[in-house]
C-alpha cells in the first residue's frame, strides 16, 4: 500500500477540478450516473473526494491530469489517466472494496482510500485489471434496488502497487 499526503496546493487543485466538473454538469443538466440520487451536499463532497483521489494518483506517479475531460465540451469519454487508468476513491470504512459496473471502461482500476476526516492522507491500495466482464456471481446491487448491479472486488483481489508505477523516482 502506498501512502500519499496532499498539501494545500494539491487540495486546491482537487477542489478546482471538482468545482469545474460540477458546474459543467449543471450546464449540461447532467448528474451522477447509475441511479445516484444523493442530495446536493453529498454530490459536492463525492465529486471532491473523487478529485482528491485523482490528484493523489497524479502526485504519486508524477503524471499529467486532464481532469477526465475528453474535450472542451466536458464529455467523459477518456480514462482518468493515460494508459486506461481509472481512479476510484472512497472514505475509509470498516469494509472497503472496489466497485466496477458491467460495461464500464476497460482498463486498470486503482482503489484509493482517504484515511480520516481531518487530514488529506490517502492510501493507494492496489489495482485491478478490468478487460472482460466478470462472473455473474460477483454482481450485486448491495441492497439498492434503484441502482444497477456492480462487480464487487475484495481488497485481497487487488494487485499491490510497486514503486515502478511512478514516472520518476523522486
Amino acid at each position: 500500500m502506498v501512502k500519499v499526503n496532499l498539501d494545500p496546493n494539491d487540495v486546491e487543485l482537487a477542489y478546482t477540478i471538482a468545482q469545474k466538473r460540477f458546474i459543467g454538469n449543471l450546464r449540461m443538466n447532467k448528474g451522477f450516473s447509475y441511479g445516484y440520487d444523493k442530495n446536493l451536499k453529498n454530490q459536492l463532497y463525492d465529486g471532491f473526494l473523487g478529485a482528491l483521489g485523482e490528484v493523489s494518483w497524479a502526485k504519486w506517479t508524477n503524471s499529467y491530469h486532464n481532469s477526465s475531460y475528453t474535450d472542451n465540451l466536458q464529455r467523459y469519454e477518456d480514462s482518468d489517466f493515460q494508459d486506461n487508468i481509472e481512479i476510484r476513491t472512497q472514505n475509509k470504512k470498516a469494509y472497503n472494496f472496489l466497485l466496477i459496473r458491467p460495461g464500464e471502461k476497460k482498463g486498470k482500476y486503482i482503489l484509493i482510500i482517504k484515511n480520516d476526516d481531518k487530514d488529506f492522507n490517502f492510501n493507494i491500495v492496489g489495482s485491478f485489471i478490468f478487460n472482460d466482464d466478470l462472473p455473474p456471481e460477483k454482481l450485486s446491487n448491495f441492497g439498492y434496488d434503484h441502482r444497477p448491479a456492480a462487480y464487487k472486488i475484495e481488497l485481497n483481489e487487488l494487485t499491490p502497487l510497486e514503486d515502478n508505477e511512478r514516472q520518476d523516482k523522486f
